[in-house]
């Protein structure tokens, strides 16, 4: 044996505050050069508060242990690529105090004085130029850059940031490529996990709220508190206005520290703004900090912090009098001045967003139109102030909002992105806190008196600036503005002094006379629109101040200003009134349609919106709301065009209880649009939404049923309907899938494989690498169409819950045993008792008694097995983290997943044919899930029951004494056990593919059939078609039914409009074969009485010679049709002739059908 000396545990010491420095170098060096208990001494260090200590002894202990600097404080200044993100201070110890970690960091801070001097000077000439489209000035300071302070995250953000804006995927795939390659052995840090997921941010491709969504999802999957610090972390620095309220921000302070110096400064500003937002008792300690750090780097972002709680003693820099030049040009209606003043301050300071606001406005007033604010067009800068000037002026600016989202992520580590996110969330009416606007206010601006609550602290702020402007109109008018005193003779325009009026009125409970001063600047400023956004919302909230009594009034006031101008109304914030008046059950309000469109517009679940619109019908007296069409005729046109226009663009129709199925959806929906068409002015939109309508229609009756399947995917409506906006994902896609092909090697973080070290002690995040590069984007556009593929309305799990999930499994299982008697229903946890046999044969109790227990352990059983057997096969799992079972798994192998979309994209040429491509490879999949599932029911399901039965029948031996009942009850288990094979081959039968076909036709039917939905639009018309059609040797096949539906559409609707007027209009069609493949088809009319018919056949000679418009969307229903019959109908040759002729048109088409025909035969005349 060997003998071990025992060598005892040397525990690291608690530091306690009152400790000189000898006893804390004494405490370090008895550890021995242990890393990680010189990490827990320096913790227990950070949490003295005595920052004397921590800096004395450090500084000291630093020079004679260099590796300690780099355990405590980590790589402050990376020199090298590989030093970025991977010190020493690693190891995670659970903070207990934001304060204390903010502290911490401030002493680190200190210590890099002049490095964060020459940052604060960089950042912001590198955020200017990058706003005004100058990458390669940007891109040249970036690279000085790394000499002076060194490698950082923030360098390697702009430079994402710039490859994103100039649209260039190459580059920005090489430079997170070119760290990974450095950075895959090292296994330490998370840098590469945060420039993944910024290079995806940055890419204008990436649409904003996939990656709003992708990144939640990813994240969200934590298992343990450590997982859950480290996943809110990655929340809150990568996407930070969406989760800016995390609930622990001293976590992401301790992550962050192994970043640079830079990039925990940078984070510093997140931190102590989301700080100050969590509760307002933080203002002072904010305050605080923000000092200290102006101390240290004099930068202009610390100072909305600053006045937190100082207003005095501000740095004169402070004052920007180019900006309150500005401000007062624009309160004195000089927007000349204006426009050219913002255009020279933003070439200086680009990252100031109001501005850009400013110079928007001051362009709606001028009313002439936009003008760019930058010298170069292709700048980033001009495209959001294009996008803010178009917010303010369009009616529906709802996509101008969504650009200015995409491009705000595509900016998100600029400091401008805060100004414009706030904006954005403001129109959208999204959560948002003040702060996060006053926050930004880095120079004087009378505005930033709102984060004051005592009126002597404002007054206080605008008294600084007045002595540095004198002068100035904007502050003193901003003081009286403070308290609270109208203005009525002043300098200020006169829209200005109107509205702080009436804010002043609202303020002081006014409200019958806020609301007359409302709608006086409603009235002189309809081509304003933020103008009268604000008088509409303040004008709402007057009415609902006023009280039950006037919220009728409130509602009808929001209509009207909808149906104005939809822009209007933006503004206003409806949540807690529909949550009131849902609450008081409506109390104050008319069952009318006001009430009716105002909760069509704003309820958020359909419930209430299915509700009041079946509450109002019943009123109406109305079955269907198609039935209402006639009642609306006398009320408001303008009200009835758009609840009828909301009803058919909403899904709610889907919802009502008297429509049972999809065509009758459908039809309903066409008989409104019909109505929109035909009584309301021309309108293209009402046009399209019929012939879309009139697709669906003919489409669904077309449809093959499968009756025997209950597997169905509608493939078309995904196509159309959820994967229409994918072309830039699609195209990013492409250009990776070129760049997979090239011989370039590329070193990326796996896309499915994040988080890949779970050590609770270690803050690293150790990445997995792949050389593929298209992984990441494979997964996320595969994502995207297997959800609509699964999960969207149109999708397998809508048709498997209504198919089969939602009580059709267990009533085809059940039904033949409840047919029997044998099993038992439920009511609540309780299984009743039968009567049938007890009644039937006079039972005792004992004996009832006995029976009860046997059926009610056999309706357990099967219950159970058939509960177990819908939650654990019939359900749809697409990875391998989705806590559900179930057979319908859709989860990939990421290897073979990205060479069958490489081979796929290789194949197809456009994104339909690729997503219809990819369609392909997931029925693939189901047909192979759906072959294990028909297992499962025959080598499961059915022993199973059947030993449930044999079960049955055992306990029903036992029921001794009563010959007569036990030899029927085992007549009707046999009995069971024959229905239930052929059930169970029936529901095996189910899990077969339905395949998206459609019927083959006959011309005369679909011309019948096209009649019929085009008589929809002239239901005063009254007429008689004589159809006389050849006969065809066989039908025409199915794909051509759209294209014939369509084109016979144009031919009958001109025929019902323009036809001569008679009580009883009659329409000839027929047809000839001329030879063996032409068919001729004939359609004829009266022409209408006085008609000149050398100038109608002109006219129609004109339209036909117009061979330019023949590939274009527009052009005349001639074009159109011509396009059909030639491109459609696949041969150049098919034509078709129209004439006016002895009082008729005529119309004759010609086409070729021998490849139409189903079974492709030559006619034989």
């Amino acid at each position: 044996m060997i003998n071990k000396q025992f060598i005892p545990q040397v525990l690291p010491p608690k530091v306690k505050s009152s400790w000189k420095d000898y006893q804390l170098t004494e405490a370090f060096l008895s550890m021995k050069g242990d890393k990680k208990k010189w990490s827990e001494i320096a913790f227990t260090l950070k949490y003295t508060g005595n920052n004397t200590l921590i800096n004395l002894t450090l500084g000291s202990l630093f020079k004679s242990h260099p590796i300690l600097n780099s355990v405590i404080w980590g790589n402050t200044v990376p020199k090298r690529i590989e030093e970025l993100g991977t010190g020493w201070n690693r190891y995670f110890y659970k903070p207990q105090s934001v304060e204390v970690e903010i502290n911490w960091v401030l002493q680190c801070l200190k210590k890099h004085k002049n490095i964060l001097k020459q940052f604060v000077s960089l950042r912001d000439k590198i955020e200017k130029y990058i706003l005004l489209g100058e990458y390669s000035k940007a891109e040249s300071l970036l690279e000085e850059s790394l000499r002076s302070i060194g490698y950082t995250v923030w360098y390697y953000e702009m430079r994402l940031t710039i490859a994103g804006l100039q649209n260039d995927l190459s580059k920005a795939i090489g430079i997170i490529s070119n760290f990974n390659t450095i950075h895959k052995d090292l296994k330490r840090g998370i840098v590469p996990i945060i420039l993944s997921n910024i290079f995806s941010r940055s890419q204008r491709s990436v649409p904003s709220y996939e990656y709003d969504t992708e990144l939640y999802s990813r994240y969200k999957k934590n298992r343990t508190e450590f997982q859950n610090d480290r996943y809110n972390y990655y929340l809150f620095r990568l996407n930070y206005y969406q989760n800016y309220n995390i609930d622990d921000l001293s976590v992401a302070l301790m992550m962050e520290s192994l970043n640079s110096v830079i990039d925990r400064y940078i984070l510093m500003d997140y931190i102590l703004r989301s700080y100050k937002i969590k509760n307002v008792n933080n203002d002072g300690i904010v305050s605080d900090f923000a000092t200290m750090l102006y101390d240290i780097t004099s930068d202009r972002r610390w100072m909305p912090y600053i006045l937190l709680s100082k207003c005095e003693n501000l740095p004169k820099e402070y004052y920007d009098k180019d900006f309150i030049s500005i401000l007062d040009k624009y309160y004195t209606g000089e927007y000349d001045d204006v426009i050219s003043e913002c255009k020279e301050f933003i070439s200086n300071k680009p990252y100031h967003f109001d501005v850009l606001k400013l110079y928007c406005r001051a362009l709606l007033f001028k009313n002439n139109g936009f003008k760019q604010i930058a010298n170069n067009a292709d700048s980033v800068l001009n495209e959001i102030a294009s996008l803010i000037y178009s917010v303010m002026t369009e009616q529906d600016n709802a996509v101008s909002l969504d650009l200015l989202y995409q491009r705000c992520k595509n900016l998100y580590g600029l400091s401008f992105a805060c100004g414009l996110d706030y904006y954005i969330k403001e129109e959208k009416k999204w959560d948002k806190d003040p702060w996060l606007h006053l926050s930004t206010m880095s120079c004087f601006d009378p505005l930033f008196t709102t984060t004051f609550e005592d009126n002597a602290e404002k007054l206080i702020y605008l008294d600084w600036g007045l002595k540095h402007g004198e002068g100035s109109v904007v502050i003193p008018y901003q003081k009286r503005r403070v308290e609270k005193l109208t203005t009525e003779e002043s300098k200020v325009v006169a829209y200005i002094r109107e509205v702080d009026n009436a804010k002043i009125t609202f303020e002081n409970k006014e409200y019958e006379k806020a609301i007359v001063l409302w709608n006086s600047i409603i009235e002189k400023n309809t081509e304003y629109i933020p103008t009268v956004q604000t008088a509409v919302e303040y004008t709402f909230m007057s009415y609902i101040n006023m009280g039950v009594a006037y919220r009728q009034k409130a509602i009808r006031f929001y209509v009207e200003k909808y149906i104005e101008n939809k822009a209007f109304v933006s503004k206003v914030d409806t949540r807690q009134f529909m949550m009131d008046i849902k609450n008081s059950r409506y109390e104050g309000l008319k069952n009318d349609i006001d009430f009716l469109i105002f909760i069509l517009l704003n309820a958020e679940n359909y419930p209430q919106k299915q509700f009041v619109l079946e509450s109002y019908c019943k009123y109406e007296n109305a079955t269907y709301p198609s039935d209402l069409l006639d009642k609306l005729k006398k009320r408001d046109h303008r009200k009835v065009e758009l609840f009828l226009y909301l009803l058919v663009t909403d899904d709610l129709l889907y919802h009502h209880y008297k429509l049972k199925s999809t065509l009758d959806v459908l039809d309903e929906k066409i008989k409104i649009v019909s109505y929109l068409k035909s009584e309301f002015l021309p309108n293209d939109l009402y046009s399209n939404m019929c012939t879309e309508l009139m697709h669906e229609i003919v489409a669904y009756r077309g449809m093959k049923k499968l009756d025997d399947s209950k597997i169905f995917v509608n493939e078309d409506a995904i196509m159309k309907y959820e994967l229409c906006k994918i072309d830039d994902l699609y195209d990013r896609f492409k250009k990776q899938a070129a760049l997979a092909r090239s011989n370039r090697v590329f070193v990326l973080v796996n896309g499915s494989d994040f988080s890949h070290n779970n050590a609770a002690d270690l803050i690293d995040d150790i990445a997995t690498y792949s050389n593929n590069a298209i992984e990441e984007v494979a997964l996320q556009i595969f994502n995207v169409i297997r959800y609509a593929f699964l999960k969207s309305r149109f999708g397998l799990g809508t048709y498997l819950s209504t198919r089969i999930r939602h009580g059709v499994f267990e009533g085809e299982l059940r039904s033949d045993f409840e047919r029997l008697n044998l099993i038992l229903n439920q009511s609540g946890q309780q299984y009743m008792p039968s009567d049938y046999w007890s009644v039937e044969y006079s039972l005792d109790s004992e004996m009832r008694k006995n029976l009860y227990q046997a059926q009610m352990k056999f309706s357990q059983n099967i219950d159970f097995l058939i509960s177990t057997f819908k939650d654990s096969v019939i359900q749809i799992r697409v990875d391998e983290d989705d806590g559900r079972q179930g057979e319908f798994n859709y989860a990939v192998n990421t290897k073979e997943l990205c060479d069958r979309l490489m081979d796929i994209e290789s194949k197809t040429q456009d994104r339909e044919s690729f997503c219809k491509s990819v369609m392909t490879y997931l029925w693939e999949i189901t047909e192979k899930r759906l072959e294990i599932i028909r297992e499962r029911i025959t080598d499961q399901l059915k022993p199973d029951i059947f030993r449930y039965l044999q079960t049955l029948e055992l306990c029903i031996d036992s029921l001794s004494g009563h010959n007569t009942l036990t030899a029927d009850l085992k007549t009707a288990i046999n009995n069971a056990r024959a229905a239930l094979t052929n059930k169970l081959t029936k529901v095996e039968n189910w899990f077969h593919r339905q395949e998206t076909k459609f019927e083959d036709f006959d011309i005369e039917n679909h011309i019948r059939m096209t009649m019929e939905q085009a008589a929809r639009y002239y239901s005063d018309v009254q007429f008689e078609m004589n159809v006389k059609m050849v006969s065809l040797p066989a039908q025409i096949r199915s794909e051509y039914s759209s294209s014939m539906f369509d084109l016979f559409f144009i031919f009958l609707t001109n025929m019902l409009k323009y036809s001569k007027e008679t009580n009883q209009r009659i329409f000839q069609i027929n047809s000839q074969m001329l030879n063996d493949d032409i068919i001729k088809i004939s359609l004829i009319n009266d022409l209408q009485s006085n008609i000149q018919e050398n100038e109608l056949n002109h006219l129609f000679e004109k339209k036909m010679n117009d061979i330019a418009k023949l590939q274009q969307e527009g052009g005349s229903g001639l074009v159109k049709a011509m396009t059909i019959v030639k491109y459609d109908f696949g041969n150049t040759n098919n034509t078709f002739t129209i004439k006016a002729i002895e009082g008729k048109c005529v119309v004759n088409v010609l086409f070729n059908i021998k490849d139409m025909l189903v079974d492709e035969k030559n006619i034989i005349s």
